[in-house]
């Protein structure tokens, strides 16, 4: 006998220790089945061979670990959009980590054993988001965390009262912030809105100002699979409907409710 050697189906070969009498330590085994092939060579060339199938499994399940914005199980935010991050690990390797809402909305996040989700939409009020790591076994683990999308949005003159407080071009300009916000998190763009720069004091409140903001919003509203809001005077008509305090109250109640 001069020599014996190895090969591993799933990678992997050598020399073995000895000949007559042989060893080989520290073969690395991949998950699943490995087929081990012995093969001895005599001095004139001749060989033999035999074989072992050895199987690895692996029911080791990984873990998942949420660290960001905060490393507790709840956590409340103003902000439509949030960031997303934690660390996942396993005894063979973690292969993939993904995501999903409640409320709507799902994906795979980037990195696996450090990893991060960007631009998840979140909806008024309680967001349960689960992400769920896996390993090379199909083994896996999930964390949670209850997101909570508070008041969105902040008003001047909250509320505006009925004959008392007059429509003013800052309520229309902060109107359409709120609106360009929640059309931009269901994947539109902004609007185009007519007189796009609106001093206070100077430009006045048209009704076109209020229909552009209703067909925004209801945009909006169409885009979430949602029913769109019903407005007092649903036509307002420039020179037949005077400009409420009860149009723009509406439109904010709507524009936090999406």
């Amino acid at each position: 006998m001069t020599q014996v050697t190895w090969t591993n189906s799933l990678g992997g070969s050598g020399t073995a220790t000895g000949t007559t009498s042989w060893t080989v330590s520290g073969i690395a085994l991949q998950l699943g089945a490995n087929v081990l092939t012995v093969t001895a060579r005599d001095a004139a060339g001749n060989t033999a061979t035999d074989t072992v199938t050895v199987t690895r499994s692996d029911t080791t399940p990984p873990t998942a670990t949420i660290t960001a914005p905060t490393s507790n199980p709840t956590y409340t935010t103003s902000s439509s959009f949030l960031t997303l991050g934690g660390t996942a690990a396993d005894n063979v390797g973690v292969t993939q980590v993904t995501w999903v809402n409640n409320r709507g909305g799902s994906g795979t996040a980037t990195g696996t054993t450090s990893w991060t989700v960007a631009g998840i939409v979140l909806q008024s009020g309680a967001n349960v988001l689960t992400v769920s790591v896996r390993d090379a076994a199909g083994n896996t683990a999930t964390a949670g965390m209850t997101v909570t999308l508070s008041g969105t949005f902040t008003f001047t003159d909250d509320p505006l009262a009925v004959q008392t407080t007059p429509d003013r071009a800052v309520h229309i300009m902060e109107l359409r912030a709120a609106i360009d916000s929640v059309r931009v998190a269901r994947g539109l763009g902004t609007f185009g809105w007519t007189d796009p720069t609106l001093t206070p004091g100077s430009t006045p409140v048209k009704a076109l100002h209020v229909t552009e903001l209703r067909t925004a919003l209801n945009q909006a509203y169409q885009a979430a699979g949602r029913a769109v809001p019903t407005y007092t005077d649903p036509n307002v008509v420039a020179g037949a409907v005077v400009i409420k305090a009860l149009h723009l109250s509406e439109l904010r109640a709507a524009a936090r409710a999406l």
